[in-house]
């Protein structure tokens, strides 16, 4: 296949040398592209012609052996007719016995047409080469066709015979050339049947580049390959494979070691690097490499397709490898070759088990290199940098470092080894040999791991050894904030102190939208970002730190960093818990558990867990949360803060399920835990309540009663959520009246905090309370408001524990074939004062009654509910939305 003007001019010389005069052939190609097939479809013809052939081969093996190719050339021919060869003791033949030869050679032709072919030319002894030169230089009149292949870029023993190849002018050239994509394409339709929408020829075109040899080595596997094997790949070791060590071997003595040294050395191959990386002169090199180009093997200095380069590595040794790659470690280190490169051959040469102790470079370079790699989003690739680095070096101090940092970079794919990481530095701090600058990053990282007690305890040592040294006090922070704060506090306190805007809730709240705005994720803004998405989350804006949660996932995918996105996902479930959106916390809590490996080998786990857990339990899911609770835990969990939501969780379940003591066991746990590490926080943990709520169910009225009053007097009960959450509770013993007031007062603050699983409770309470007050109306009213508002979360157990207070018309209706959709946008159709109309009537509050609570008449409220039905689309009170996000006092006015 394509090679038509090829074989019309072989035939052309055929014909002519058997008229005479002698004609000469020199085919030339790269290995594999059909040379020697070529001189046998000319035997074929001569045999057919009534032609003589004398056929000899060229051997890298016989060509130190003198006459090699001549003996051959002889020994085909009839017997007698041509002399024996033969050299004198310096090894070259004599004048008279090559004139005797060439004579016998005249005879012979002169009676039958002669074809002499010699194939592998480059290898011939150069004994043989002087009887050729001679056939070439005085067979001009002789019936003769001598036909010579030669590779391309390969030189041979003698130059003397390729110059008089030059000069002669009776010497015709051909080429051949490997197929097309059209040849590759023809040759492929006649030999095989591809499946219906395979593209078999372009892929097969890609693999061989259109070498002839590497063609039909593939199409013979592909015939035996499985008919379901799709794609087609060549199989390891394969006719494939022999088939490129084939053309290696004979595209040059140095090829098949050029070749490996193209799999090590890659983009920064040169000539000279090949070189002397081989300890081979450049011109050799660039030699081997233009031969394999030439045959298909390489496009450019690179391979041409990853099944070829497959083939050469499956022929070298691990060992040669590792030789190789340290090899080009240190010729590209010495060469200011990139770090990263550099850093990658150092991995390689470790990987195969080759020695570094040579090489006391190594460590700076892949502490170095790393931190370029995470530059490029290669997380996994720094890390191995650095693990080798902690190897090889031999400086405790450096290895504490090192240690420290794989721990903040091994976070983004894997918190559990993370952890792990700084047992180390750990134990050097606590022998009293760690230097004291390296002690904050490691209670930074510490504190970001949830590590509350040991980031106190390296905190200490820090303020004693300030101290000692007569540094000033700085109220207990080190420049890396309190212990609290690492945990909820802003995660932009030095900003706030900066500005001067002290301790300012709101003040924390705007400095954490910019701080969160105007900061890129990297590995040391991490814990700060964390911390800051929990002021926004603590602090009565959920649905900001939502929104940020969801841009930080996208942005730690396009990081690569999968315990980022499950970090952040883990953040955006606890958001969407509180907010009361139990499908889409239970969604994302998975999805940060899916995001991790080695699950249970991480204290982290616990916090996405948690998360899981309680919306479970709300969702009256107890089942799956009795099997996730039965699930193995890392041993470090309550050693660190996620433990304190994986003990409120679990006794939330128990509480539900009542097993009422063993769940106030987990409160209590929780709460002492949190106030031995500084970080009792209502906001974060209203340990104190849920404690609360098992003591009442089980009759201890005195010691709940206390756990209430220490909540609400917490600086954190001037949240909404903590407060309202704590008055729910507080009402539980207060006498008839006060608890009315209680209860509404709960509902107010609990309106603008966003959840609306509190908010329901405290509805149902208030519910019971009114009924209790012999006020039925209103009762039925909240109690079906407070039923509306859970179902639309999902919570069905507490549907189910509303339910029985549900008039039995209502328990028909309030069964809807598909769960309600939270509709957001209710708010924002409703003025400021038909939202505060009509959430009081939604809550059961008689035109009347509200007039009296907003100070207005009974007409302006009728003509508020008016519009508000026309705008809402409704036509009755109790169609009125459960989600008007309000706060309702009794000094408000329309």
């Amino acid at each position: 296949m394509e090679r038509e003007t090829e074989v019309q001019a072989l035939r052309a010389a055929l014909t002519d040398c058997q008229a005479g005069p002698a004609r000469i052939v020199l085919i030339e190609g790269a290995a594999g592209c059909g040379k020697s097939e070529l001189v046998d479809t000319l035997d074929e013809w001569a045999d057919s012609g009534g032609v003589l052939t004398l056929r000899a081969f060229g051997s890298l093996a016989e060509r130190d052996l003198p006459l090699g190719v001549m003996r051959q050339l002889a020994g085909d021919a009839p017997a007698g007719s041509l002399p024996e060869v033969s050299v004198a003791a310096d090894g070259q033949p004599q004048v008279s016995a090559v004139r005797e030869f060439q004579t016998a050679l005249e005879r012979l032709s002169s009676s039958i047409p002669l074809v002499i072919s010699v194939d592998d030319l480059h290898h011939a002894d150069s004994a043989s080469l002087r009887y050729l030169q001679h056939i070439v230089r005085h067979s001009r009149s002789t019936r003769m066709l001598l036909v010579l292949t030669a590779p391309l870029h390969q030189d041979g023993q003698d130059a003397a015979f390729g110059t008089e190849l030059l000069r002669s002018r009776h010497v015709r050239r051909i080429r051949l050339r490997r197929l097309t994509a059209e040849g590759s394409r023809l040759v492929t339709a006649g030999s095989v049947a591809p499946a219906p929408g395979e593209d078999l020829s372009t892929e097969l075109h890609a693999i061989s580049g259109g070498n002839p040899l590497l063609l039909r080595a593939l199409l013979e596997e592909y015939r035996s390959a499985p008919s379901g094997a799709r794609p087609f790949r060549p199989e390891p070791g394969g006719l494939f494979g022999q088939a490129v060590l084939t053309c290696l071997r004979h595209s040059g003595p140095h090829a098949l070691d050029v070749g490996a040294a193209l799999t090590v050395l890659g983009d920064s191959y040169t000539p000279e690097r090949a070189g002397r990386l081989l300890s081979i002169p450049t011109f050799t090199a660039a030699q081997s490499v233009a031969s394999l180009q030439a045959s298909g093997i390489l496009d450019g200095h690179l391979f041409r397709h990853p099944c070829t380069e497959s083939a050469v590595l499956d022929q070298i040794s691990s060992e040669v490898l590792a030789d190789l790659h340290l090899s080009t470690a240190e010729l590209l280190y010495l060469g200011g070759g990139s770090l990263t490169t550099v850093a990658g051959h150092l991995l390689a040469t470790a990987q195969r088990d080759g020695s570094l102790v040579a090489t006391p470079w190594a460590v700076d370079v892949l502490r170095e290199a790393s931190e370029h790699l995470l530059m490029n989003n290669e997380s996994t690739r720094a890390t191995d940098a650095l693990e080798l680095a902690h190897e090889l070096s031999r400086d405790e101090q450096q290895k504490a470092d090192i240690k420290t940092r794989l721990a903040a970079i091994t976070w983004r794919v894997n918190p559990g080894r993370a952890e792990k990481h700084l047992s180390a530095p750990l134990a050097v701090l606590r022998s009293g040999r760690l230097a004291s600058e390296r002690m904050a990053p490691l209670a930074e990282l510490l504190a970001g791991q949830g590590r509350i007690a040991e980031a106190a305890e390296v905190r200490s040592i820090i303020l004693r050894e300030s101290g000692a040294n007569g540094a000033q006090d700085n109220g207990g922070r080190t420049g890396y904030g309190t212990v609290a704060d690492e945990v909820s506090g802003p995660a932009v306190t030095r900003t706030e102190e900066r500005a001067g805007r002290g301790d300012s809730r709101t003040d924390a709240e705007t400095a954490a939208q910019v701080f969160l705005r105007n900061t890129v994720l990297t590995d040391e803004t991490l814990e700060p970002v964390v911390r800051a998405l929990r002021v926004l989350s603590y602090s009565g804006h959920p649905e900001r730190a939502a929104q940020c949660c969801r841009e930080l996932i996208a942005e730690a995918e396009r990081q690569n960093a999968p315990a980022w996105q499950s970090l952040f996902s883990s953040l955006l479930a606890a958001v969407l818990l509180r907010l009361s959106d139990l499908h889409a916390a239970e969604e994302y809590a998975r999805r940060a558990l899916d995001c991790l490996p080695e699950q249970s080998s991480s204290a982290f786990v616990g916090a996405p867990t948690a998360t899981l857990i309680r919306a479970r339990t709300l969702m009256g899911d107890h089942a799956a949360v009795a099997r996730q609770l039965h699930q193995p835990v890392a041993d470090t969990l309550f050693k660190s803060i996620h433990g304190l939501a994986y003990l409120r969780a679990r006794g939330l379940y128990l509480m539900a399920t009542h097993q009422l003591d063993s769940a106030l066991g987990d409160f209590l746990e929780a709460g002492r835990l949190a106030k031995s590490w500084g970080v009792d926080r209502p906001s974060m943990l209203p340990w104190r309540t849920d404690a609360a709520e098992a003591l009442f169910r089980l009759g201890e009225t005195d010691q709940a009663e206390t756990l209430v009053e220490q909540q609400l007097a917490d600086p954190d009960a001037r949240r909404p959520w903590v407060r309202g959450i704590s008055l729910r509770l507080r009402a539980v013993t207060s006498d008839r009246r006060q608890q009315l007031s209680l209860l509404n007062q709960s509902v107010d603050e609990l309106s603008r905090s966003g959840d609306r699983v509190e908010l329901a409770r405290s509805l149902a309470d208030l519910g019971r309370s009114l009924r209790a007050a012999a006020e039925p109306i209103r009762a039925d009213a909240v109690i079906r408001r407070a039923w509306n508002l859970a179902w639309e979360c999902g919570a069905e157990a507490l549907c189910a524990e509303i339910s029985p207070e549900l008039e039995p018309e209502d328990r028909i209706r309030q069964r809807p074939t598909a769960q309600p959709q939270f509709r957001s946008g209710t708010d924002t159709k409703l003025s400021d004062s038909e939202r505060r109309v009509a959430t009081l009537a939604a809550s059961g509050y008689t035109n009347r009654e509200i007039s009296l609570r907003l100070h207005i008449t009974v007409s302006t409220v009728e003509q508020h509910l008016t519009r508000v039905y026309r705008k809402l689309s409704i036509t009755r009170r109790q169609d009125l939305p459960v989600d008007l996000q309000l706060t309702v006092s009794t000094a408000e006015a329309v």
